[in-house]
């Protein structure tokens, strides 16, 4: 026999009731034999894991090969550039032995081989990504003209160049050294 206490509850602890609505909600939740029970997520396929993760793998590959290649040639174009800032002083010292060189001189042997050379080493600069800077005629650009001087000529107009500028692949590595106008006229306009 047990033994029920004032609130009508079995030594045990639970009323009679509640013992049969926790029975009662227990065989609701069960899934009857005409229900389909839930279902549970697939698991993930091996294969198709395995095959996303190698295409991962490879497009992140790919990426690491272009990334190294797109470095490698900005090191040797920086590298380029460094000796080509070297090599311009020679260049311009060229050019200007080929401007000043005397009339006498012109048809000289010796001197037609050293003209031949200056010729030669900007042809294969030129191939190499080294460019000349327009300036007679042109608009001053500050990003790729250092204007030393001001005469008479049109405004903001390069009359002479003392010294030619170069880019290397787009790139300003030596600014033109050059005389722009200062809209007054002389003997001198563009």
């Amino acid at each position: 026999m047990t033994h029920q206490d004032p609130q009508g509850q079995s030594k045990e602890g639970a009323k009679p009731e509640e013992s049969q609505q926790k029975a009662e909600e227990l065989k609701r939740e069960e899934p009857k034999a005409d229900e389909t029970p839930p279902k549970a997520s697939p698991l993930p396929d091996p294969a198709e894991e395995l095959k996303n993760a190698l295409a991962r793998a490879m497009a992140d590959l790919q990426n690491f090969k272009r990334r190294s290649e797109e470095d490698r040639g900005r090191t040797v174009r920086f590298a380029n550039m460094d000796l080509l800032k070297a090599l311009l002083p020679v260049l311009n010292n060229l050019q200007r032995s080929a401007d000043h060189l005397p009339q006498e001189l012109k048809a000289d042997e010796w001197a037609k081989g050293v003209m031949g050379v200056h010729s030669d080493m900007q042809k294969i600069l030129e191939k190499l990504g080294l460019k000349k800077i327009p300036t007679i005629g042109e608009a001053l650009n500050p990003q790729m003209h250092e204007a030393l001087m001001s005469g008479p000529g049109k405004k903001d107009r390069i009359v002479e160049e003392f010294e030619a500028g170069y880019t290397y692949h787009g790139e300003v590595i030596s600014p033109a050294k050059v005389k722009v106008g200062d809209g007054t006229q002389g003997n001198k306009t563009d």
